[in-house]
């Protein structure tokens, strides 16, 4: 069916036609709007348009339209969408750049008189972009069981349209030849938005906005056929991006070949933080997202790690045949009024620890008293939590590593990089780890995603790789040995790039390799000599962009001038991501509004005998 839409709105009369369906816009305009002062960032104009968004618009015929479609960018608070008065739903609390529906409850619309609300009530700055909006005449899949219970598990109701051109993908190991689990983003490209597609999550796909996570590297999904698209196929830190563009879309085919660019033999893919909105009713995530998210990313050892509960994804990752490509650790992150902590190993099935204890010493006393538990982490210690920061200066001396107020650190790891919850200097958090080693801390350094989500943050961005023995496969890591390496101190930090440092005690040289995809780019490389800079290197600006080895040179010992018992560490950085295809977030809390996002390697502390 071809059908003219005309609407009227604030700005004019607009129509807008598209095969196969009725759409309608009602305002084609992109508002820059900031809830509350000051400004949050600084690439934003000192003042916004506006505090919130209002349209006013008429349709001639209001029956035929069931969705509302808008693009947004940039939100962190809440953002509540009204029409008439009623509301109808949320923008998502996602700082991508994303086509988002709603659906519009009958009877809601009518002919003249139309009032859209997009407003917040959060007193915290909030810049944010949206519009582009429309109105749909799809016809949505009714409610059923199935998606009651996918709302439930992930709290909130996704809407999935029924659109006029298919895309069928395939994603294939290069070197292999085999299907392999993979990302997908799909985005528009006129906008640059990820894109509002046809597909619904089910045992084999996650889905959201632009973004398909698939277990064995198929997916088919639905597309606006009068759109142009740009698709990118990956699957995380160690493989190549491929991409290809589509227009004119009705039933097309195509087959994607990756391959590893970053290989990591002895070394294993750890995120160890991890959560889903299903267990810890914050974010969006069901378990089984986590799980095709995760083995979409190249995450082999997946550690859970529910707020004050134990969650094992093993059960799950079996039976939806994702246990071959992850070997699923039970953990959790307790939560008390003094810090968060990550413990893992957790064996059988006893309660959690207390998360309620006032006093350190009882607090992880309680943690490594649970069955299994071997390690403690400190997450992200410079973010203030029930008015509470571990790191800030009041509770702790970044000069000589020590706590205050009698405290003492008993937690032998510690968050260097959180990818849901990056610090704005990236070196902060490691200065503050060089303190708590001098200080005589036994404290391994760790990247982690803080994921509770299926894209906003991205799980396995910021990543620990921990060393095990050359055969192991990913659907059989050797926990044990993998908990031995971080509790040694033998942990790699990465975030998108992995900086590697040995020492050869026979030729006296100290030898430093940066690695990444062809889709990073390292830039500096530092070394560290007991906290302090001894050597600050530029990488050349093509060997930095190169798939595989990015950086490598070798140093005499003595020209660093170790002594025994001193330690060395290596920490490569670069120019952040900003791409749909693995985009970074800014700074949770971040310490001023220029954003510069940035990627990091960072070698474990390497000491000298």
């Amino acid at each position: 069916m071809m059908r003219r839409c005309l609407i009227l709105c604030c700005l004019g009369v607009l129509s807008f036609v598209c095969e196969g369906q009725a759409q309608t816009l009602v305002d084609e305009k992109f508002y820059h709007i900031r809830n509350a002062e000051p400004r949050e960032w600084s690439h934003f104009p000192e003042k916004a348009e506006r505090q919130s968004l209002e349209i006013q618009f008429d349709v001639e015929t209001p029956e035929v339209f069931r969705v509302l479609t808008l693009r947004q960018k940039g939100t962190k608070q809440t953002w509540s969408v009204s029409l008439n008065g009623k509301g109808i739903g949320s923008l998502q609390r996602d700082h991508n750049h994303l086509e988002h529906g709603l659906q519009i409850p009958p009877g809601l619309l009518k002919k003249a008189g139309n009032a859209l609300l997009v407003a917040s009530s959060s007193d915290k700055p909030d810049d944010i972009e949206v519009g582009d909006i429309k109105l749909w005449e799809n016809q949505f899949p009714v409610d059923d069981e199935k998606s009651a219970a996918l709302q439930k598990a992930r709290g909130f109701k996704r809407v999935v349209p029924k659109l006029t051109g298919e895309i069928s993908l395939n994603c294939l190991d290069k070197d292999t030849g085999q299907p392999v689990p993979c990302r997908y983003t799909v985005v528009d490209k006129d906008t640059g938005a990820l894109a509002f597609i046809g597909i619904e999550s089910d045992d084999r796909i996650a889905a959201r906005e632009g973004v398909i996570y698939t277990i064995d590297g198929q997916a088919t999904f639905e597309v606006d056929r009068a759109k142009r698209y740009s698709v990118y196929c990956g699957r995380g830190f160690e493989y190549s991006l491929a991409s290809a563009e589509f227009s004119n879309v009705q039933n097309v085919s195509m087959e994607f070949q990756i391959q590893r660019e970053v290989k990591t033999p002895g070394l294993v893919a750890c995120d160890t933080h991890l959560h889903t909105y299903e267990m810890d009713r914050h974010g969006d995530c069901t378990v089984v997202e986590r799980i095709l998210s995760a083995a979409g990313e190249g995450v082999e050892l997946p550690v859970s790690t529910g707020h004050d509960k134990h969650v094992d994804y093993a059960l799950e990752a079996k039976r939806i045949g994702a246990d071959r490509w992850l070997t699923p650790v039970v953990g959790c992150e307790v939560t008390t009024s003094l810090g968060h902590f990550n413990s893992f190993p957790i064996e059988g099935n006893p309660a959690p620890a207390e998360h309620k204890l006032r006093e350190w010493d009882q607090v992880f006393k309680n943690i490594y008293g649970t069955p299994g538990v071997r390690v403690c982490i400190l997450n992200h210690g410079r973010d203030v939590h029930r008015n509470f920061t571990p790191l800030a200066p009041e509770n702790f001396d970044s000069k000589n590593g020590m706590f205050l107020q009698g405290r003492k650190l008993l937690a032998n790891g510690m968050e260097i990089i959180n990818s849901g919850a990056t610090q704005t200097d990236p070196m902060q958090l490691v200065g503050d780890w060089f303190a708590l080693l001098k200080s005589g801390h036994k404290i391994s350094a760790v990247g982690s995603s803080d994921s509770h989500t299926v894209n906003f943050a991205i799980p396995g961005q910021g990543r620990t790789y921990l060393e095990v023995p050359d055969d192991s496969k990913a659907g059989a890591i050797d926990v044990a040995a993998s908990v031995d390496s971080f509790v040694k101190g033998k942990t790699w930090v990465s975030f998108g790039l992995l900086t590697l440092l040995d020492l050869d005690d026979k030729e006296a040289v100290a030898k430093v390799r940066v690695l990444g995809p062809s889709w990073t780019t390292a830039r500096r490389v530092q070394i560290f000599r007991n906290g302090e800079l001894v050597k600050d290197l530029p990488v050349n600006e093509a060997d930095g962009k190169k798939a595989g080895e990015k950086f490598s040179a070798n140093f005499a010992i003595s020209e660093l001038k170790v002594e025994k018992g001193d330690f060395l560490c290596a920490v490569a950085t670069g120019p952040g991501i900003s791409g749909a295809w693995w985009p970074m977030m800014p700074p949770y809390q971040p310490d001023t509004p220029d954003l510069e996002p940035y990627v990091f390697g960072m070698s474990p502390a390497v000491w000298v005998k």
